[in-house]
């Protein structure tokens, strides 16, 4: 039971702390749904086109930095809304995928792999890999750049550092760990099912919310999400399934309206 509740954490997990990293300076990465339906697309697709998975992992990994990138000129370059341009990339990416799926493979849907995946390792690297990411936020010049991108970014300027361009490797960064917990899906699933990321990037941004905005926190609040939906799934199964579907998109635009108080509070003052 346990290790259950860690493998089905680690999606949640990845893209949680993804999107702290974003929000620390001051970008709240709305694009994580779209970032790991685009990881576990590519890592299904060039596992499928021959690619050796560790490879296909990093294409996943390559095509969530290009998400974030574009996520950044999008916000930062066109002063477009971040939460309309978030949800742009969130539906350009499902028929992006469909489109390359017919062109390479002659056809759109489902994409199943095979193979040998041994991801019992990576069940309980996210406890190191949280810890790393702790003293990587608050302890390196790294995590201080990006706190005071979100905070004073004045004092990046200062210094000859460009605050947008911290929080454009910010949002890359962010948006390719999403992909990873998307190709996660698809090895652990062995495929690559469209609508597969079924709100996991909308939960991940509430667990940064849970977890009080820290690394550690954002791990406890995804293992005990991750019990409580195999809880339900086991108890609540009568429940109809537009109701559940629907929890982790109330839970995000919930988590929205208080981040956007928030920043409007601290603005004031």
């Amino acid at each position: 039971m346990l290790e259950t509740v860690a493998s089905v954490a680690i999606p949640f997990i990845l893209a949680g702390l993804g999107g702290l990293l974003s929000e620390q300076t001051g970008v709240l990465n709305i694009s994580l749904e779209g970032c790991i339906a685009s990881g576990a697309f590519f890592t299904a697709l060039l596992i499928t086109l021959g690619v050796p998975a560790p490879l296909a992992v990093c294409g996943a990994l390559a095509s969530g930095a290009l998400l974030g990138l574009l996520l950044s000129g999008i916000h930062m370059g066109l002063k477009a809304n971040l939460f309309i341009a978030g949800m742009g990339v969130n539906i350009l990416v499902p028929s992006l995928s469909g489109l390359i799926s017919n062109g390479v493979l002659g056809h759109k849907g489902t994409i199943r792999i095979t193979g040998d995946y041994n991801l019992s390792p990576f069940t309980w690297l996210m406890i190191p890999l949280t810890l790393l990411l702790t003293f990587i936020i608050h302890r390196s010049n790294f995590g201080i750049s990006f706190r005071a991108a979100g905070v004073a970014p004045r004092f990046l300027s200062e210094r000859g550092i460009s605050p947008n361009r911290v929080k454009t490797s910010a949002l890359s960064i962010s948006s390719a760990m999403a992909s990873l917990a998307g190709a996660f899906l698809a090895m652990r699933i062995e495929a690559y099912v469209p609508g597969m990321s079924s709100g996991r990037g909308w939960i991940a941004l509430v667990l940064v919310w849970l977890g009080f905005r820290h690394p550690l926190g954002i791990l406890f609040s995804a293992y005990f999400f991750s019990l409580i939906i195999i809880i339900s799934n086991i108890t609540l199964g009568n429940l109809p399934f537009t109701i559940l579907k629907s929890l982790p998109y109330i839970a995000a635009l919930t988590a929205f309206i208080i981040a956007n108080a928030r920043q409007h509070s601290a603005t004031k003052y």
